[in-house]
């Protein structure tokens, strides 16, 4: 596949003003005004004036306003006052019934009783957020860089804490292992998938290793899902989202299978701007060398939870990574860092991709393969979630793109 990198300045022009229109269409839905439409307009135009920053560096600012209102404590002294100059300049716009609507988005800074607010993450690289209502009983909120190469990569996920390892640990080692040396600089935090959506501030292009991923009920898409997407179409991030691994409740003959990992995918499916720099990641071994035979559709062999049709239906979009046969952790998880780990070395050999170009050149980096997939889902009738009986296997061919071992 191939992308070309040339960007006319008339197209900038024209995504901008896509990004002005959906950031006033996201803002006014949250500020229900009379004549809501021309202040809302108003309002986004002067806070981009104001603060010298592009509508599509915007949203994060815009997406916190609206969420938290605007305080000096959480937004810094130079963006809570062009967040005032805005106000201020449209003011005329604004009926007589809501000027006290309008006049809550600034709130007192250092509200009485509140814990303070925090700055996570790396303020001069542009990946950080603002956490309100930090509690001291919480300790620090973790966050760590490593390296100082000029590609950022955003990982979020759960980290252990007194020296004891946990999951996040052990995927942000895999990205280490993997990852071309001195090109990258690496920031991890505390947090799920939509936590790295909204630490980033950077207009580059950055690169999100997405193995933990927040969400409630499995089988229930939140309106949370939605606002995460959202803060994933205001970055410039290509999204390496991994899939959830068999095993999860689920029953192919009737058809109900819960969502992977988190509903934020099943939103990516039915929008086309967040599909366009996302890829979906699932995992596989091929055992032909160590079975000594040719590599064939038996000796490739994946896993992932198919969740009923949602693989076969996001194939284009789904990457089935290899993973060294010896590797200790064999999941979905340990796939999305060696995904991100190409993606860094693909974005510095062309460093003036976008993040829907540098998924293109991911997936021309892949080999179209019929492998065997396999998925088990657990049946309650035959014993409890501990039980290894209770699970039944099954396993399918498909035909995917493959992201083999360099």
């Amino acid at each position: 596949m191939t992308s070309d990198f040339d960007s006319s300045s008339e197209s900038d022009s024209s995504l901008e003003e896509k990004w002005r229109l959906d950031l006033i269409d996201y803002f006014t839905s949250y500020l229900p005004v009379v004549d809501g439409g021309p202040f809302g307009a108003c309002f986004v135009d002067e806070l981009s004036a104001n603060s010298q920053t592009d509508y599509s560096d915007l949203f994060v600012v815009v997406d916190f306003i609206v969420r938290n209102g605007a305080s000096e404590d959480a937004l810094g002294s130079e963006t809570f006052r062009a967040v005032e100059a805005a106000i201020d300049g449209c003011e005329e716009l604004v009926g007589e019934g809501d000027v006290d609507r309008v006049g809550e988005i600034v709130k007192e800074s250092g509200r009485q009783g509140a814990h303070p607010s925090a700055v996570v993450g790396d303020e001069e690289a542009r990946i950080y957020y603002i956490l309100e209502d930090l509690n001291p009983e919480w300790g620090e909120p973790y966050f760590e860089s490593i390296g100082d190469g000029a590609i950022k990569v955003v990982l979020s996920d759960v980290f252990g804490n007194n020296g004891e390892e946990s999951h996040g640990d052990r995927v942000r080692d895999t990205f280490l292992t993997f990852a071309p040396n001195e090109k990258f600089t690496l920031f991890t935090f505390e947090g799920g998938s939509g936590t790295s959506f909204r630490a980033i501030h950077a207009d580059e292009t950055v690169v999100i290793s997405a193995s933990s991923h927040e969400g409630g009920d499995p089988f229930a898409i939140s309106d949370d899902s939605y606002q995460e997407v959202e803060a994933l179409k205001g970055t410039n991030a290509l999204y390496i989202s991994s899939l959830e691994n068999a095993g999860v409740d689920g029953d192919p003959e009737l058809g109900v299978y819960p969502f992977p990992h988190a509903g934020n995918v099943y939103v990516i499916e039915n929008d086309p701007d967040a599909m366009d720099q996302t890829l979906f990641i699932a995992w596989y071994w091929d055992f032909s060398e160590m079975w000594g035979e040719a590599s064939s559709v038996s000796s490739r062999q994946g896993s992932v939870d198919l969740h009923g049709d949602f693989v076969a239906r996001n194939l284009e979009n789904t990457v089935f990574v290899e993973l060294p046969l010896d590797y200790e952790f064999a999941d979905t998880s340990h796939a999305t860092p060696i995904a991100a780990a190409r993606a860094v070395e693909l974005l510095s050999g062309h460093p003036g991709a976008t993040a829907q170009e540098l998924k293109q050149l991911v997936l021309a980096e892949t080999d179209l393969l019929t492998i065997t997939v396999g998925d088990t889902y657990y049946d309650e009738s035959r014993g409890s979630p501990t039980d290894p009986d209770a699970y039944i296997s099954y396993s399918e061919e498909m035909t995917v793109n493959v992201l083999a071992l360099p």
